[in-house]
């Protein structure tokens, strides 16, 4: 039941921050924090259901603990509706090149993260010290606040059809005729005849054939493939085009 609330409860909490006294501006070139903010809700803009319609509120930047570290804490509308879901965005900036690490809050276990994240990391010096040696030390996972109250999640945005048809052929393998087994067959693992068997097929057993292999061998099953059985045991029915395993 409680990790059922969380992603609620997150939502919940990224609210109270919103209305929080905003903290003290960092000690940092505001230019290198305008383009931390920026590279952070670029990347949040890159997985918005909508771009053209995502907003922003209480985005906040904080400077980490390790060198040239930030955090970029707020909220977006990435579901293409009024909801505002909190992110957390890690932006690192070493030898010229900015990487972003991004936490967004779309479902219980994104939300379990992002909350861990948030608090974490979301004020000035956050985030995991590197100690001598280069150990990253983080802090203790903190608990999760009682008596959150309940919102309703956001709902992932269902496949669209072309999607479906394009998954639904891929993941169904094309037959290219049938074998009969003329006597009881050992339908192995793998063609050659050092393959484990698998089960025995029965006389009379029909199977389709998904691709051969030198030597006589089918590869052979119902709805896709199975394993091998050998010519010696088994009779074509039909031809086609075959997939040969070399």
């Amino acid at each position: 039941m409680r990790k059922g609330f969380l992603l609620a409860g997150l939502l919940a909490l990224g609210g109270c921050l919103e209305d929080a006294a905003p903290k003290p501006a960092a000690k940092a070139d505001d230019g290198a924090m305008a383009r931390v903010r920026t590279a952070a809700e670029e990347r949040v803009r890159g997985v918005a259901r909508d771009a053209n319609t995502l907003r922003f509120r209480a985005v906040e930047t904080y400077r980490q603990a390790m060198a040239d570290t930030y955090a970029v804490c707020g909220q977006a509308t990435v579901a293409g509706d009024a909801v505002y879901i909190p992110f957390v965005s890690v932006v690192s900036q070493r030898n010229g090149a900015t990487e972003v690490e991004q936490f967004i809050g779309r479902s219980n276990i994104e939300a379990t993260r992002v909350y861990v994240e948030l608090v974490g990391r979301c004020f000035e010096g956050g985030g995991p010290v590197q100690r001598a040696g280069g150990t990253l030390v983080s802090a203790p996972t903190p608990p999760l606040p009682n008596g959150l109250p309940l919102l309703d999640q956001v709902q992932p945005e269902p496949p669209r059809a072309s999607d479906l048809v394009t998954a639904a052929a891929s993941a169904a393998p094309a037959a290219a005729g049938t074998v009969v087994m003329k006597q009881n067959g050992n339908l192995r693992a793998s063609p050659g005849g050092g393959g484990a068997v698998l089960r025995v097929a029965r006389t009379g057993t029909v199977m389709n054939i998904f691709g051969t292999a030198p030597g006589g061998w089918f590869q052979v099953g119902d709805a896709g493939p199975e394993g091998w059985v050998h010519s010696t045991v088994a009779a074509r029915q039909s031809s086609g085009a075959l997939a040969s395993v070399q």
